[in-house]
């Protein structure tokens, strides 16, 4: 039986899937363009897996930061370690930030040492799109990777448009409190008729030494955070070339640094000042080819990624009273994806990947882990008017190696995966199912470093099912447009890895079961108030009932699993007109806990954030700029989104920006 034999019958005797988003100017249920050459893809039945969110919303919503940016989709919650340079990871649906995958133009980052990403180190102005996906996608022409993680989200970088010039440049300066200034330049210029190439670069500095209150009891005393100071930036420069009538070639290279002082837990009266400094470099570079054919399109992706950490701190602990780590990785990989278009209405693909990680530190017990990883995955689409449905088989095979000691066992895998979407009658309203069975391999860290027995580990294996609808209304009247989504949830959970303590190093074991029951809603609504004028409202609540099931004689057995709220949600209102453009914004999370057991002294209590933004943009004869103010936090309220982490209280911001 050959490929596409087989995936026929997938595709026959699937179930599919799609989730769900209303689809209005900020969130829309169309897939994103794809760098064709011979035009756009267009859906015949409305994406309703994924959410897409425009970054030249972000005045709109009040959005200030990538992280930001995520909140406000559905189902996406950010870990926030505090701070301005702080660590900042998502996790869709309670799976924890190692079930997502992140992607920058189509391509994975990766981090092999501890499988997060950190959001923080990406820009609004970079950036055009961000897109989530939850579960199975029905575009079906993407790399193995993107197949392989319980969610994706979608980095898009900025293409520039050419009118009347063959040049646009854009200048930025946003500072703000606690010390924050970040300027940004880009710069990008056509060759020819249809190639470009943009250089962009930006810069942040900040001493974050934002107030907060310390809590003894009965006794309150105002304190400021310290050590806290960072610097970072981040250049890149991108290219798009047409290589002949038929296939283009898309280009990228990244460099980001940064010099970051490490705050440390604020515990009663432990406030003292911490000594952890991290130093981070992250180096890749990428290509793309697409080559078009009529009923054919190929894909080859290359990647080449390089990361150092240095991290140093001085305690009494340590030999000399202090300690200095360097941490290396790298990795090469590669993919191909071809795509055949039977007629309209079926569709097929096979994606194969390979991909190299090595890893290496300065310390003793370093053993040297490096990792081959082979993924294909086969995908067949069904499409009409009023259906569209996908199904994908994914193959992953995982071979692990050292130069010291003894390697963690090599696994394989076979991941299932469909969606189904129905769009029944002649008004916009859909229907959707959907599952998928997926897992994550255990990172490096898990795997070698301060363990006993932890090269067994299997990985975590998760399942998702889904099913949801949404309803959306557009027309010319007052009421210009209406949407409203809800999804249902479960997700389960299994060979959890779980951290153990012992004395003197840590333990990383499969002891975990959890289940996860969740409801996502969403809902937007575009009012015209006058023939200049409008206004903009968004909602999103989420129900997340992520609970341990373990071990039914443990004392947190049913308790909900940490830094999960049961009750979460945001909303936005905006006011456009000829003046002055104004907009607010609340964020609303439940209490949650710190550590597994449900009780008191764990609890991270709930908070309510309010924010307001004004924004103006003027036209001129040559250039355009805009002006931007925020309040953050508005009402300053303290709050803690990692437990000892305080994070800043009120805060402004101010940004000038010129586009020639």
């Amino acid at each position: 039986m050959d490929k596409i034999e087989l995936t026929s019958l997938i595709f026959l005797f699937a179930a599919p899937l799609t989730f769900g988003e209303p689809a209005d100017s900020t969130f829309s249920t169309n897939e994103i363009e794809e760098v064709v050459v011979m035009g756009k893809e267009q859906e015949k039945t409305p994406n309703a897996t994924t959410q897409t969110l425009q970054i030249e919303e972000s005045e709109r919503r009040g959005i200030t930061s990538l992280p930001n940016a995520i909140k406000r989709m559905a189902g996406a919650d950010i870990k926030d370690y505090g701070g301005i340079g702080g660590l900042k990871t998502i996790s869709v649906r309670s799976l924890g930030s190692k079930h997502t995958a992140v992607t920058y133009d189509g391509i994975a980052l990766s981090d092999c040492q501890s499988g997060q990403i950190d959001l923080g180190r990406f820009t609004l102005e970079q950036l055009s799109q961000i897109k989530l996906t939850i579960g199975e996608d029905d575009n079906i022409l993407h790399t193995a990777r993107h197949y392989g993680s319980a969610s994706v989200l979608e980095l898009q970088s900025t293409s520039p448009d050419y009118v009347d010039k063959n040049y646009n440049a854009q200048v930025k300066l946003k500072a703000g409190s606690f010390g924050l200034v970040s300027p940004f330049v880009s710069f990008d210029h056509k060759i020819g008729k249809m190639n470009w190439v943009k250089v962009s670069a930006d810069f942040l500095r900040a001493d974050g030494q934002y107030p907060y209150i310390l809590t003894n009891g009965k006794l309150k005393t105002e304190e400021k955070r310290k050590h806290t100071a960072t610097e970072s930036g981040h250049a890149e420069i991108n290219g798009k070339f047409q290589l002949s009538s038929r296939t283009q070639l898309s280009a990228k290279s990244y460099y980001y640094a940064s010099d970051r002082e490490l705050p440390g837990q604020v515990i009663l009266n432990n406030a003292k000042e911490n000594k952890e400094t991290s130093q981070d470099q992250n180096f890749f570079t990428q290509l793309q080819t697409r080559t078009d054919w009529e009923r054919t399109t190929l894909l080859f992706n290359g990647k080449f990624n390089w990361a150092a950490c240095r991290y140093h701190d001085e305690a009494k602990q340590y030999p000399n009273g202090e300690v200095n780590f360097n941490y290396f990785q790298r990795e090469w990989y590669g993919n191909s994806t071809l795509r055949y278009k039977a007629n309209d209405h079926f569709s097929f693909a096979n994606a194969f990947d390979y991909t190299f990680n090595s890893y290496n530190f300065n310390a003793y017990n370093c053993v040297y882990p490096k990792r081959h990883s082979l993924q294909d995955a086969i995908s067949a689409k069904y499409e009409n008017q009023w259906l569209a449905s996908t199904a994908t088989l994914l193959g992953s095979f995982f071979k692990n190696e050292v130069e010291i000691g003894e390697a963690a066992k090599d696994q394989k895998r076979l991941s299932p995966a469909w969606a189904l979407a129905f769009h029944p009658f002649p008004f916009d309203l859909s229907f959707r199912a959907s599952y998928k069975d997926i897992f994550r391999m255990a990172t490096f860290n898990e795997l070698y470093f301060n363990q006993v027995g932890a090269k067994n580990l299997n990985p975590e294996r998760t399942k998702q099912y889904n099913v949801g609808s949404t309803y959306q209304y557009h027309s010319d009247k007052t009421i210009k447009s209406f949407g409203i989504s809800v999804d249902g949830y479960y997700n389960e959970v299994k060979d959890k890895i779980v951290a153990i303590p012992r004395m003197f190093f840590w333990s990383f074991l499969n002891l975990g079961y959890v289940e996860i029951f969740g409801i996502d809603w969403m809902s937007h609504c575009e009012i015209k108030t006058s023939p200049r004028s409008a206004l903009l409202l968004s909602a999103k609540y989420a129900f997340q009932k992520a609970v341990d099931k373990t071990d039914k004689a443990s004392v947190v057995y049913g308790d909900q699993i940490p830094y999960t709220p049961l009750h979460s949600g945001n909303g936005s209102l905006a006011f456009e007109n000829p003046y002055l453009n104004l907009s607010y914004n609340i964020n609303l999370v439940g209490k949650r806990y710190c550590l597994p057991q449900n009780k008191a002294e764990n609890r991270i209590d709930a908070y309510i954030e309010h924010g307001i933004t004004a924004y103006k943009q003027f036209k001129f004869k040559h250039f355009d700029t805009k002006l931007r103010g925020d309040v953050l936090n508005l009402t300053d309220k303290q709050y803690e989104v990692v437990k000892w982490y305080p994070m800043p209280r009120r805060s402004y911001q101010a940004s000038v920006e010129f586009i020639f």
